[in-house]
């Protein structure tokens, strides 16, 4: 019951922090999948049910696909496909980096 309630409120947590920095756009999209790569490869060594709760609901919550394409096609039509390739390609390589980085110091 820890588990679901830890689940339900880091999962709040999470989507309230990602409400307020994607107010930043697509800096604050890039940072949030970022740092949520890093952490959750930070946790990777913790039980079943930390990753549940932590991983999968605060840091699921945190990081955000959705947004992450809607501001790829955005920028696509406001600046053009090289700006939006440019972050697109920046986000996974970032987001890949840190997710490496993350594991290393574990």
């Amino acid at each position: 019951m820890v588990v679901v309630f830890s689940f339900i409120f880091l999962s709040a947590l999470g989507a309230y922090v990602r409400w307020v920095i994607s107010k930043q756009g697509p800096i604050g999209i890039l940072s949030m999948n970022v740092i949520g790569s890093f952490l959750f490869a930070l946790i990777s060594d913790l039980g079943d049910a930390q990753i549940t709760a932590i991983g999968i609901g605060g840091l699921g919550a945190f990081t955000t696909f959705s947004a992450f394409a809607s501001d790829s096609v955005s920028l696509q039509e406001r600046r053009g496909l090289l700006i939006a390739s440019s972050y697109v390609a920046g986000t996974a390589v970032l987001s890949i980096s840190a997710a490496a980085l993350g594991l290393s110091i574990t």
